[in-house]
């Protein structure tokens, strides 16, 4: 059922916005997310190769580059980057919202969304990160020690058993994960998670609005001029 939006527009349906998301990860998280990750393994690649290192496979999430980005301070100056870089393409249309015919605009006056609207959005957005990164902080902190312990247990494999062959390597480093419970995915999962409470209202709210949609009053409307 469609649900009349400001200004007599036409409100997005999840199924619609989802396509647009399906369209934008294939068009621009995608290839950004294979590049970032080709570049970081030529990286580690030729660091390895120029500091004699043994085995590439150990230690990986020790020698990872960037890591400290993870950081507060390092956080907020991203934040400090980004936000401004928003805020400006406030009214930008991605890939995936032109090909389905979808902009957000003000959901009082149906026009464009205002730098008002922005700030506010990206500082829900940004709150809401940060109260999930503390509500994890203890579970993150456990896992942090049994990263340490794996990482521990792999440097003593390389030591011990550095002659063995790669199947056995690569069995050897698997039991490590095994035992200590830790699985390669588990942390995109809880990625994914923190999502959860910033895009769940939209499944109930009458105008499909997410949490910082709905604080900062902006709405996803389709554009039949499109």
């Amino acid at each position: 059922m469609t649900v009349d939006g400001p200004g007599g527009l036409e409100i997005a349906s999840l199924q619609r916005r989802a396509l647009a998301s399906a369209i934008d990860g294939a068009v621009l998280v995608l290839p950004a997310a294979l590049a970032a990750g080709g570049g970081v393994w030529l990286y580690m690649t030729y660091r390895d190769r120029r500091s004699g290192e043994e085995d590439p496979r150990f230690d990986f999430a020790e020698r990872l580059p960037f890591r400290h980005l993870a950081e507060p301070r390092w956080r907020f100056a991203m934040w400090a980057l980004a936000a401004p870089i928003e805020i400006r393409l406030r009214n930008w249309r991605s890939p995936g919202a032109r090909a389905m015919g979808l902009r957000r605009v003000d959901a009082r006056t149906g026009g464009p969304v205002s730098v008002r609207s922005a700030v506010i959005r990206n500082a829900v957005d940004t709150a809401s990160q940060e109260l999930y990164r503390l509500v994890q902080r203890p579970f993150q902190a456990r896992l942090s020690e049994r990263h340490r312990a794996v990482q521990a247990e792999l440097r003593e494999l390389r030591r011990t058993r550095g002659d063995d062959d790669d199947a056995q390597q690569r069995a050897s480093i698997k039991e490590v994960y095994r035992r200590h419970n830790l699985r390669p995915w588990s942390s995109c999962a809880r990625g994914l998670l923190g999502g959860v409470p910033k895009y769940l209202p939209a499944f109930w709210s009458a105008r499909h609005q997410s949490l910082p949609d709905r604080v900062a009053g902006i709405v996803v409307v389709v554009d039949r001029d499109a």
